[in-house]
């Protein structure tokens, strides 16, 4: 493009993007900001007003505006206005970002708007604009640069009186909305049905788990402006993950911000249709509810009643396997009879000579520890043997430190032969090993089941099952799966906590490669990331899930495994959001302390590694 012409443009480009005028209201929204802290902003419905400001570090006049800004900060922060920069889409490299912020003391979030859809929605033309705006009801109150028009608008707005839109001229630089003049004619068949179609379509299907199904071009039609609202609100598809940073993760579920921008711009245009052709209304589905086909073995989980009200305690099943010869893992899923209800379901192997004590299994844990933490605990559970005492494994687990395995607990202790089955939480889907991996079912074993529910209000069955699927037969796989789970048990929320922040480690005692990430916590959960702590000191964020949400309880798969070294740490980092700004919380005046049933809480990360020393496998 000329520059003569893109000059012409340019301000055309910018009149499209304005999507706001007097009196009307934009919609909700979440960005992720340069330290990777999500902001959904409905949550700030209990402050009087948002100020956010369209920024970039090298624009005329950025100095002075962020400068007005950081004494409009000072003066109203504590009277309920919250304050932000946006970076339309000009910068999407965090770490510049957060050095620049660093460099100038800025001490409020820089939300980093990579597809400009938001830049969009609020009216943005220009940098050095700020939009002042009632997070209640998200209507905008004014619109121009940072001077006293505004402080005068938040003074209005602080003493409850009536406020009109104050729209005042910028003479900021342009914004430049390259997406919005090339996608002035998106093609349904082209450009947004194979979206759905890759995205979307797998659980909004007949028979999928999503509550509706978007199987054609009017059932996409009629759930439009759902569509738009879950985009720019980063409900769907449920990632979860923060694509711009750490390690790239295999079938994320995100969408990228070119597939964003398609989506809600074929929607702000009307969701037209540009031909006959339907994609969606061709797709053919398996007829199978199994990921990977018919598993050669179903597991039978017994029948479960669920009471409509009360505390279901955790159940525990062991169900013989009937194996007559020993066979080779190759992957597992569980499929689960009553979603609403089933919380969990953790999975061990006994073997055919039986499981291991309790305090066996205890032991183990604690013998894992460096000498000066396992020492004191190892003397405690010997006092109590010794002398005929009942141990109390309460107050172990809650000894225990924030880098302690507990994966014994869930599996129990076994060769690393021994196949690993899978779980279910919300969201999950089947574990299945890269060719030449596995573990092996001897014959005689059996599964041991943790199964815990929580009541709904309606009296259920659950009826679940678990498939497994074994390697050829004279098939053996010549490599195993390790892995480890951080649980740190000394849980103590305050009441109204908005984000009260715990660490969990553990380490990875061999060379290893990493696999995959599960984050664990209940529905004060917040954010998660994991990060690698090398021998020589150095750290490297490895994901983050900045939204993390109890109904989408994800195992995060790298794309490519990681090779860590012997002695590596794996810190889990993470908050709960324990405030009434939580609307998946069951009692924000509680302090909250660990416990298994979901309106307590915990704080754990699942681990899976392939060690990188293979010899003893066969």
């Amino acid at each position: 493009m000329s520059k003569l012409l893109k000059l012409i443009l340019s301000p055309l480009i910018a009149a499209m993007a304005v999507s706001v005028v007097a009196g009307e209201r934009v919609g909700d929204f979440a960005l992720i900001d340069h330290q990777g802290a999500f902001h959904h902003m409905s949550w700030y419905d209990d402050h009087e007003a948002v100020v956010i400001l369209a920024h970039a570090n090298d624009a005329a006049g950025a100095q002075r505006a962020l400068a007005d800004l950081l004494a409009l900060q000072g003066k109203y922060q504590e009277q309920g206005v919250v304050f932000f920069m946006l970076n339309p889409g000009l910068q999407s490299d965090r770490a510049v970002v957060q050095a620049n912020a660093l460099a100038m003391g800025i001490e409020f979030p820089a939300l980093m708007d990579d597809s400009q859809l938001v830049s969009e929605m609020l009216g943005f033309t220009r940098l050095g604009e700020a939009v002042v705006y009632d997070p209640g009801n998200f209507e905008v109150f004014y619109r121009g640069p940072v001077h006293d028009s505004l402080e005068q608008v938040l003074q209005q707005l602080l003493a409850g009186e009536a406020v009109e839109l104050v729209e005042v001229a910028s003479a900021g630089t342009l914004i430049d909305y390259v997406s919005t003049a090339t996608h002035t004619e998106l093609s349904y068949e082209k450009d947004i049905a194979p979206i759905i179609a890759e995205n979307c379509a797998n659980c909004h299907r007949a028979g999928g788990i999503a509550p509706f199904a978007m199987d054609s071009l009017l059932a996409v039609q009629g759930w439009s402006p759902m569509i738009k609202e879950v985009v720019m609100t980063r409900r769907m598809p449920p990632g979860q993950v923060d694509n711009k940073v750490g390690l790239k993760i295999r079938d994320a579920m995100n969408l990228s911000d070119e597939e964003m921008q398609k989506l809600v711009h074929w929607v702000n245009a009307g969701s037209i249709a540009d031909t006959d052709n339907d994609p969606l209304a061709a797709l053919v589905w398996p007829e199978t509810k199994w990921e990977h086909g018919e598993p050669d073995l179903v597991v039978a989980i017994p029948p479960q009643s669920i009471p409509a009200t009360g505390i279901v305690e955790y159940l525990n099943v062991e169900i013989d396997l009937g194996l007559e010869k020993d066979v080779w893992v190759r992957g597992s899923q569980v499929i689960a009879g009553e979603p609403s209800a089933l919380h969990h379901i953790l999975t061990g192997v006994i073997p055919p000579e039986g499981r291991k004590s309790q305090p066996e299994i205890f032991m183990q844990i604690v013998n894992s520890l460096p000498p000066e933490q396992a020492l004191p605990i190892q003397q405690k559970m010997m006092a109590a043997m010794t002398s005929g005492e009942n141990i109390n494994f309460n107050e172990i687990l809650n000894s225990l430190p924030p880098e302690a395995d507990i994966s014994a607990l869930f599996t129990g202790s076994q060769d690393e032969n021994t196949a690993s089955i899978t779980g279910y939480a919300a969201g999950a889907r089947a574990q299945w090993n890269e060719p030449g991996v596995g573990g092996l079912l001897r014959a005689g074993s059996s599964l041991d089941l943790q199964l815990h529910y929580t009541t709904t209000g309606r009296e259920l069955t659950d009826a679940s099952e678990i498939g497994i699927y074994f390697y050829p037969q004279g098939e053996v796989p010549s490599q195993r799966m390790s892995g480890a789970i951080a649980n740190n048990f000394n849980i103590s929320i305050p009441a109204g906590s908005k984000d009260h922040e715990m660490v969990a480690m553990v380490t990875v005692h061999e060379d290893a490669y990493l696999q995959s990430f599960l984050p664990h916590m209940h529905f004060r959960g917040k954010r998660m990331k994991f990060v690698a702590q090398y021998p020589d000191g150095s750290e490297e964020l490895l994901l983050s899930v900045p939204n993390y949400s109890f109904n989408w309880q994800l195992n995060h798969t790298l794309a490519e495994p990681l090779l860590v070294p012997a002695g590596t740490k794996i810190k889990a980092i993470g908050a709960f959001d324990n405030s009434r700004q939580n609307a998946y919380n069951p009692d924000p005046d509680s302090e909250i302390v660990w416990g298994q049933q979901s309106w307590q809480e915990m704080f754990m990360g699942f681990y899976s590694w392939k060690n990188a020393n293979q010899s003893g496998s066969d």
